[in-house]
């Protein structure tokens, strides 16, 4: 579904970034029989002349992307660190006491609210549409709600003004209901209460150049300027905002409405609101130009390894929804990459869809010459676990921000 207004403020004044062209919707891995049985989609993001707000100028349905999907938040140990460090700090932050309600949108296996048992709060609640990922939420001891997140789940499970904190994480770019979801945080937030709101953030997608950030369940992609001018239009605001590592560059936003007693502007709110002035429209059309321009460089680049080295293998390390915009724009195929390794069992056995590249387990027993680094935003984590293997050979190519290759010469310099 093409969309005439933004999706934010209802603007028609939209404007073109970035086409990256037809895209099969990054999360469907095929089974062998299912090949070529992909739906494609536009893939094109435009910016609202008027909020600013970056978005894609298709929807693909809410239903085909999330209600079943792969995606698994425990598979690595730095996003788990990282939701570990936040529920320590919110816990400290807001005097939080164990009986508070703690609500997390879209909280996928549990993981999040995990963290925030370890440290005593058992009153916590994750609204996942996905049903195959929230049975194992439930499994996980969580209480979980196998719907969407909307107004309407929200007056049907939770009463108004009774919850103390609400967790966003990696959520609010996925917002096909975007105007139905602040409707419901607003119904069910107490006066006093939270929203933590953690996105990928759109100035470190242009300082990194990493495009790939781009794909269909990414909807919106924000700055601060942009998520505040959404947020105010529900008398909500950020008080609090600071940028960090997670995700190769994400905002944890801290929001409240906007007469609450805990609504007092930090002093990192000011320097990040100062920060993200430079990220202006005229800014994002030359990283624009510059992903096209550049287009190439990646697919030259393993060409002329493999032309060096015509029994060289190239794995993709990790099948990422990020890593089916990078390989599709860039045109890289079966005939450079061999396969991808997984260590997601959701993903392992499957196809990466439309360039068919088979997906295996991970094993040390079967190394390629060069890793093509898809899941780059968990770069030093990957690096850590390969050490041994590097110091034996194995090579990683990093595609961004520039291209360059890591390998046992180097590998002490990147850690």
């Amino acid at each position: 579904m093409y969309i005439k207004n933004c999706r934010s403020c209802k603007s028609d004044d939209l404007v073109g970034v970035l086409d990256l062209g037809n895209h099969p919707w990054c999360g469907d891995f095929l089974k062998k029989e299912e090949l070529g049985s992909e739906n494609i989609y536009p893939l094109n993001l435009l910016q609202c002349k008027k909020c600013e707000l970056l978005q894609l100028n298709y929807t693909v349905p809410k239903e085909v992307m999330f209600s079943n999907h792969s995606y698994l938040s425990s598979t690595t140990k730095t996003l788990k660190d990282f939701f570990s460090k936040l529920a320590k700090e919110n816990k400290k932050q807001f005097n939080l006491s164990k009986d508070d309600i703690i609500l997390d949108i879209g909280g996928n296996d549990g993981t999040q609210m995990l963290e925030y048992q370890k440290i005593g709060f058992n009153n916590v609640s994750n609204v996942e549409s996905a049903s195959n990922i929230a049975n194992i939420s439930k499994e996980n001891g969580i209480n979980t709600i196998n719907e969407f997140f909307n107004y309407s789940t929200v007056i049907n499970n939770f009463k108004q003004n009774s919850v103390k904190l609400i967790n966003a994480s990696g959520v609010f770019f996925h917002l096909e209901e975007l105007h139905s979801v602040l409707k419901g945080i607003d119904y069910c937030l107490k006066e006093d209460g939270v929203l933590i709101i953690q996105f990928m953030y759109a100035g470190s997608m242009i300082d990194n150049k990493n495009f790939d950030t781009i794909y269909h369940e990414h909807l919106c992609l924000y700055t601060i300027k942009s998520l505040s001018y959404l947020l105010n239009q529900y008398d909500l605001e950020i008080f609090d905002a600071y940028l960090t590592d997670i995700h190769s560059g994400s905002i944890v936003a801290k929001v409240a409405k906007k007469n609450s007693d805990i609504n007092i502007k930090t002093e990192s709110y000011a320097n990040s609101i100062k920060y993200d002035e430079k990220y202006n429209p005229n800014l994002i059309q030359k990283f624009a130009k510059e992903i096209c321009d550049n287009r190439y460089n990646l697919k030259n680049f393993l060409n002329n390894l493999k032309a060096k080295r015509p029994d060289s293998k190239i794995y993709c390390f990790g099948a990422p929804a990020k890593g089916t915009t990078l390989l599709n724009y860039l045109d890289i195929d079966k005939s450079l990459i061999d396969k991808a390794v997984e260590v997601n069992e959701l993903k392992i056995g499957l196809y990466l869809p439309k360039l068919h590249i088979p997906i295996s387990k991970e094993s040390d027993q079967d190394l390629p010459d060069y890793y093509l680094l898809l899941s780059h935003n968990f770069m030093s984590e990957i690096l850590k676990k390969n050490l041994n293997n590097i110091s034996k050979g194995l090579q990683f190519i990093i595609p961004f921000p520039e291209i360059k290759i890591i390998n046992k010469e180097n590998i002490n310099f990147e850690l």
